[in-house]
């Protein structure tokens, strides 16, 4: 009796043994790995809190411009352009040149034209002189987009006047041959 005794406490003994290494296990692999994945979610939680207070003022923003039309169009037209002199053509076509070459824009010809005067001036249409500035380019869509972009928000007053786009054969196929006509004005 005295053994069974003895080996019913041994048996207990391995018992709470195997809880206490259960446990120990659990809190050094199990809830430490859990814990470490709690703390990463902090910064994500933060992160997206600011990203839907962001959404949320866009919303408003969206709201408020529908009920107030107006104010979007004023925004836009706040922006000037200048126009230059007609001695300052030399630098606009080096500006049309370097944004080319910022966009991988081959440009294969360019040249500046007066458009004739067909239609009755205005006043103050008479100090102005329209020019048209021809240019032959290679180049893909993607970078001819980003380039009539930089070209129309330019501090420069200009716009696109025609474009032709025709695909490419040879060497490259993925870029187009490209007419842009550019139209701006001068003064005198």
């Amino acid at each position: 009796m005295i053994s069974s005794v003895q080996l019913n406490k041994q048996k207990k003994i391995l018992i709470v043994i195997f809880f206490v290494l259960i446990a120990y296990v659990d809190n050094c692999y199990i809830l430490k790995a859990q814990r470490a994945g709690l703390s990463s979610l902090g910064p994500k939680i933060a992160r997206l809190n600011n990203d839907l207070s962001n959404l949320n003022l866009g919303l408003e923003n969206m709201r408020s411009s529908k009920t107030k039309p107006g104010a979007a169009a004023r925004k836009k037209v706040s922006r000037s352009s200048r126009i230059l002199r007609e001695s300052q053509i030399s630098e606009l076509l080096q500006e049309i040149s370097t944004a080319a070459n910022k966009f991988d824009i081959k440009i294969t010809q360019i040249h500046p034209s007066r458009q004739a005067q067909k239609e009755k001036s205005t006043i103050g249409q008479d100090m102005l002189t329209v020019i048209l500035i021809n240019l032959d380019l290679i180049c893909d869509y993607h970078n001819l987009g980003r380039f009539i972009q930089a070209l129309e928000n330019s501090p420069v007053f200009m716009g696109v006047e025609e474009l032709e786009i025709s695909t490419q054969q040879q060497p490259d196929y993925m870029k187009q041959k490209v007419t842009l006509v550019l139209k701006t004005y001068v003064t005198k």
